[in-house]
């Protein structure tokens, strides 16, 4: 892989860069490249869909972006149509605006776009068990850290020509560059006893195609050792609405708090003592940061997740026996494992480079399709 990153310049002069973000974990890891691609001499074209507070962290950081989209809905059917509804609505976009040269991002709609507009793709992914098949219609490279075994990924299809492993983690592009020192720790007004370990809780992703229903039965074990401690309290981050039902459950020795607005993760997680959580991003970020971060996930464990329990990062919890090794106590200090510093430079030089070699600056000249 070194050799490979190695070779890619800055890239080509006048290169449009279209980022798109589809739910709010993705503005953590995309949003980086806006800088790093401007930095580079690009241009940056940016969509976002209107799911969860995706929006909203985007506007807290300043961005200027296209809103396109918004939920899907619950079931397989409801998300084949969104992806498809979306794209078509991501290919009005561009009879409006100038096409762009290349994408990055983790989406379906915007990976179909670009297969449509013949430009290069580049999808960024760190967990093989989502279905990735649909990547091999869009021709997308697929980029993902090398602790994943790439044979994970020819399971669904996806041509070994189309792997680009990268050393690190892709916490290293959202977290690698904070100065923890300089973000200043969320505070929560209505927790008045400070003396309390304060438990960051998030529930499973009930409408994932990978979601498996014994991550909520033990989610709701979770929640019910919980309400039994008398030293923690619970500060429970949705992320759907009608999960919020499953609080009224259990009788609470400390009245659990719910996190209804987008607060910025990094000063979000200096705010907690640790995080339960069933997977995802706010798990690996967590753990990356150094706070005592429990996985609950039933669905399969990923390797980022696996290298990340091996070198004591992560407690994989996978019974409700035991949820007793949950330590309430308050936080550590933080050590970040900065795993690859250089990482968010490595893959904007890739892109912008991939770019030049495919010759894509000149096909796009041309007015955009439907013009």
């Amino acid at each position: 892989m070194a050799a490979s990153l190695s070779r890619m310049a800055a890239g080509p002069a006048n290169v449009r860069v279209w980022i798109d973000v589809e739910n709010p974990p993705q503005v953590q890891y995309l949003y980086p490249f806006v800088e790093a691609f401007r930095n580079r001499g690009a241009e940056v074209l940016l969509t976002a869909r209107d799911y969860g507070n995706a929006l909203e962290l985007l506007r807290m950081r300043g961005a200027s972006f296209y809103p396109v989209g918004g939920e899907f809905g619950v079931s397989k059917l409801a998300k084949i149509r969104g992806v498809f509804l979306r794209a078509r609505a991501l290919r009005r976009l561009f009879r409006q605006v100038p096409a762009p040269h290349v994408l990055l991002s983790a989406s379906r709609s915007s990976a179909l776009v670009a297969r449509w507009l013949g430009i290069p793709s580049f999808v960024i992914g760190d967990y093989e068990f989502a279905n990735s098949s649909f990547y091999r219609l869009t021709r997308s490279m697929i980029l993902h850290p090398d602790a994943i075994d790439d044979k994970a990924y020819f399971a669904s299809g996806v041509e070994p020509g189309r792997l680009i492993p990268f050393s690190g983690l892709k916490e290293d592009i959202s977290l690698g560059s904070v100065d923890l020192e300089e973000v200043v720790p969320h505070r929560f007004p209505e927790l008045e006893n400070d003396a309390l370990v304060r438990v960051l809780f998030r529930p499973p992703a009930e409408m994932s195609h990978y979601y498996n229903p014994e991550s909520r039965e033990l989610a709701l074990h979770a929640l019910g050792h919980l309400a039994a401690a008398p030293d923690a309290v619970v500060i429970f981050f949705p992320r759907y609405e009608w999960q919020l039902a499953d609080l009224d459950r259990f009788s609470w020795q400390n009245k659990p708090l719910v996190l209804d607005e987008p607060v910025p993760f990094v000063s979000l997680l200096k705010g907690v003592d640790l995080v339960v959580c069933s997977g995802g991003t706010m798990l690996r970020e967590a753990a990356y940061l150094g706070v005592p971060a429990y996985s609950i996930l039933k669905s399969r464990i990923g390797a980022v997740d696996q290298h990340l329990a091996s070198i004591g990062r992560v407690d994989l919890i996978s019974s409700p026996e035991e949820l007793a090794r949950i330590e309430l106590r308050k936080a550590p200090p933080l050590v970040p494992l900065r795993s690859n510093p250089r990482l968010l430079d490595e893959l904007a030089a890739l892109v912008l480079g991939h770019v030049s070699e495919a010759g894509s600056i000149v096909r796009s000249e041309s007015p955009a399709p439907g013009a």
